[in-house]
């Protein structure tokens, strides 16, 4: 059996095999090492005991803009608080809302789509609120379940869900389900196609016709897909069309363009930027005071 000195002498003897050891670049392996299993490790960690503690409420942004700086000086990579993305995918039949199992049983949630987590966290607040106009951007899964909420918690002609939409066969399809679960009655998907920067290309007499004298109650952003920062202009566009009071949710938060635009947003007089819930994907949220209304 070998003695410590001789698996010292081993390593660092002067012949090629223990030349090529030390001139082995340490710093870039220890990256990524770091980058591959301990940042997400302990992103992970800190974030369920974010979960367990916080989960009632938003942490503020300060917050996440200092760990996610901390993060990048162990390790400099993109989006380390996003690490998470591989383990918030699951099944629409593991949902604890039997409501839900029923219509989503066959999605995977997560990716693109919300994931199991946040829709969960904003059912129950819609059973609390009770939202009468939602406006979402990206239909998709959530279209189906706040369709779905609208008929469980608001059971009045006068809720609507109006979904923003970039892709026309996404509409299409989001509609054609929507039918089939016979959720269509108080929904309407706008396809909204995007700008040159990735930006919607927002009508505002369009939005005014399509919601009247309502104003609204929700708002969620998950779209548009694109560019870095190519939401930054979705909500202000919205926030004149909301009540003051008005709840918005921003997904995908823990990316390192969405932080920017939270960022961004503390800085208008007509948000409130209250932080992000340590949930999925990462949660933005925050209200909507009063705005100039559209003449």
């Amino acid at each position: 059996m070998k003695t410590l000195t001789d698996l010292i002498e081993f390593f660092f003897a002067r012949d090629a095999k223990s030349s090529r050891f030390r001139d082995l670049n340490w710093t870039a392996k220890f990256r990524e090492i770091s980058h591959h299993r301990i940042i997400p490790v302990l992103t992970n960690s800190h974030l369920q005991g974010l979960r367990f503690f916080c989960r009632k409420r938003a942490v503020p942004l300060n917050y996440w803009l200092l760990f996610r700086s901390a993060l990048q000086r162990l390790c400099p990579s993109h989006d380390p608080l996003f690490s998470t993305r591989n383990y918030t995918q699951n099944s629409g039949a593991l949902l604890p809302i039997a409501d839900l199992v029923a219509i989503l049983r066959n999605d995977m949630l997560g990716g693109w789509a919300l994931d199991g987590d946040t829709i969960s966290f904003l059912w129950k607040l819609m059973q609390q609120d009770r939202p009468r106009v939602i406006v979402e951007c990206g239909a998709g899964v959530s279209t189906v379940v706040f369709a779905k909420s609208l008929q469980e918690f608001a059971p009045t002609k006068f809720a609507s869900l109006l979904s923003l939409e970039q892709n026309l066969w996404v509409k299409e399809k989001v509609e054609k389900r929507l039918v089939g679960c016979g959720l269509n009655d108080r929904v309407t998907i706008l396809h909204t196609p995007v700008s040159e920067k990735g930006d919607y290309q927002l009508d505002a007499e369009q939005l005014s016709e399509q919601l009247g004298s309502e104003r609204v109650d929700w708002v969620i952003i998950d779209g548009p897909a694109g560019p870095e920062g190519c939401r930054a202009s979705t909500l202000p566009f919205l926030a004149r069309f909301c009540r003051p009071g008005a709840r918005w949710f921003l997904d995908d938060a823990f990316r390192d363009g969405k932080l920017e635009v939270l960022n961004q947003w503390t800085g208008l007089s007509g948000i409130t930027v209250d932080g992000i819930y340590p949930i999925g994907k990462g949660l933005g949220a925050g209200i909507v005071k009063e705005q100039e209304r559209l003449s």
